[in-house]
């Protein structure tokens, strides 16, 4: 049984201000990723980019598929970028590293005059999100207090999801515009929330727990006093020393620890878990299904600016999904309670998805506004169960030495399976059309499976406590603080046992008076 939150921390009331101030400040990278991900939907269906790219043909399946896999190829190089900086240069820095190129990739594809300049500024730009988009999480994690982490974890998912709405309703204004500036537009609107990006990561603190494996040790307890003061000095000086044993006792470990160590007996588990989370991303259908969704509206029956006002419409109920998420999700739901049921749910969306797709032929009205209405709510279902807990579990699961390389490595593993399956999406639309979908509600099965029976729940866990569900060595102060908890999850389940078998509520059991 999960442990629960101490009655003065439940919920969101245990953050500050200033964490929630510095989180929303540190998530601009998931809205960074939303932008850069989600522009190249609108801007794939407008026609005048179709002309400019493909010439009078409108068409060209390579190019397509070359501009929009192109992205990830860069992703691919980024990741691994980020695996190194994250622990030599630090979170922080790795975050405007990876903002000032995704400037950069968005001037070149604001002022791309071929599709070749089109694609190197895709791949910038991927490169960019492949620095951020794993650095977020983790930086957010180490700054967060266990209780809250869900939550300030999540408002990167809440960004993130942001960010491709502006993306899709951006495209759907920009049909409106005449000639080119019908794609620049849009695509020059990926550079303010990086410039912002940038300048706001001047200001933050470093990460508590990369200071302490750096030997800060007191910069880094004063940046836990300066995030977590609403917690009280007791709680804060026992996780400082908590994390401070546990990295003395990792150090002899991380001087041997390399990429290699990854996939030694004792952390393949570990490895597997968090490149299967991040693979899911792409694989539950929601990566294709929002870079391809003008395709599917338009095997559904619908034309020209519709396709875009759907892709808008699409992207606010992601929102919704999100907002739900992380107001009534984190930290409330257990993470499996969250990601098992949350697996045969977009399974279950998708195979209706696919049933009624396969209908076009024979299609009705009524028939076309249910693919789309599965459609909306695939994107609802994906946030609502997925787009934060995913990196939530990224960010805990990989001890503190093996983190950087760990989330950088998972992230290079889902940016290659970004690249073929991006690439041949754009075949397979024209090739196979629904019959694609079969691929993501057999991965969405598999994941389900894999997380009932392998995913150790983690919620309302220190990043050290985490650790030893996993098998590894602790600090003794983190071993007698997981005792107490086994302890007390015990007595709660005698006694619930003990309740349903009297039939009585605790609430009504009368106390004997003296």
């Amino acid at each position: 049984m999960a442990p629960t939150a101490p009655s003065n921390l439940t919920g969101h009331r245990g953050n500050s201000a200033r964490s929630i101030m510095i989180a929303l400040a540190i998530s601009l990278a998931g809205f960074v990723n939303g932008i850069d991900t989600g522009i190249i939907s609108s801007t794939i269906a407008q026609k005048t980019f179709k002309l400019y790219m493909y010439g009078p043909a409108m068409d060209n399946v390579a190019l397509k598929g070359g501009i929009v896999s192109g992205y990830y190829a860069g992703y691919a190089l980024g990741s691994t970028g980020a695996a190194w900086s994250m622990d030599r240069l630090s979170r922080r820095w790795t975050l405007f590293i990876g903002s000032i190129f995704s400037v950069v990739g968005a001037v070149l594809q604001t002022a791309a005059m071929n599709p070749a300049m089109m694609i190197v500024g895709r791949a910038i730009s991927g490169f960019s999100i492949g620095m951020v988009y794993p650095t977020a999480p983790v930086y957010l994690a180490e700054l967060s207090p266990p209780e809250n982490r869900g939550f300030l974890v999540g408002l990167k998912g809440l960004l993130n999801t942001l960010g491709f709405c502006f993306a899709n309703w951006i495209g759907y204004a920009g049909s409106y515009a005449k000639g080119d500036v019908q794609w620049r537009v849009p695509l020059g609107c990926q550079i303010p929330p990086a410039l912002l990006l940038g300048v706001l990561t001047l200001f933050l603190p470093y990460s508590p727990r990369w200071l302490a494996m750096k030997e800060r040790h007191d910069e880094a307890k004063k940046v836990m006093y300066y995030l977590q003061s609403h917690r009280g000095e007791e709680a804060i000086e026992r996780e400082f020393s908590e994390m401070c044993q546990q990295i003395q006792l990792e150090a002899q470990r991380k001087k041997m620890a390399n990429f290699t160590t990854l996939f030694t007996r004792k952390y393949i588990r570990r490895t597997l878990l968090v490149c299967l989370t991040v693979q899911m991303m792409k694989l539950s259908g929601s990566n294709i299904i929002q870079t391809y969704q003008s395709i599917m509206y338009e095997q559904l029956g619908y034309k020209g600016q519709t396709v875009l006002l759907l892709g808008g419409f699409y992207g606010f109920m992601a929102v919704i999904g999100q907002i739900l998420n992380v107001f009534l999700v984190a930290d409330r739901w257990t993470r499996r309670g969250t990601v098992i049921p949350g697996s045969m749910v977009l399974a279950t969306f998708l195979a209706v998805l696919t049933g009624l797709s396969a209908s076009t032929t024979d299609s009705t009205p009524a028939m076309s506004r249910a693919g789309i209405a599965f459609v909306f709510l695939f994107a609802f279902g994906y946030s609502f169960y997925f787009n934060s807990v995913n990196w939530v579990l990224v960010a805990e699961i990989f001890p503190l030495d093996l983190r950087g390389v760990g989330v950088g490595f998972s992230i290079f593993t889902q940016s290659i399976t970004a690249i073929w399956l991006n690439y041949a999406a754009s075949y397979a639309f024209d090739a196979i059309a629904w019959k694609f979908y079969f691929v993501f509600i057999a991965c969405n099965l598999f994941a389900g499976t894999m997380y009932y029976f392998f995913l150790p729940e983690t919620r309302f866990l220190s990043l050290e406590e985490i650790a030893a569900k996993f098998g590894d060595e602790v600090a003794p102060v983190i071993e007698k603080h997981l005792e107490m908890d086994d302890a007390k999850a015990e007595s709660r389940e005698a006694a619930e046992a003990e309740v349903d078998k009297s039939g009585t509520s605790s609430n009504h059991v009368e106390v004997s008076k003296p």
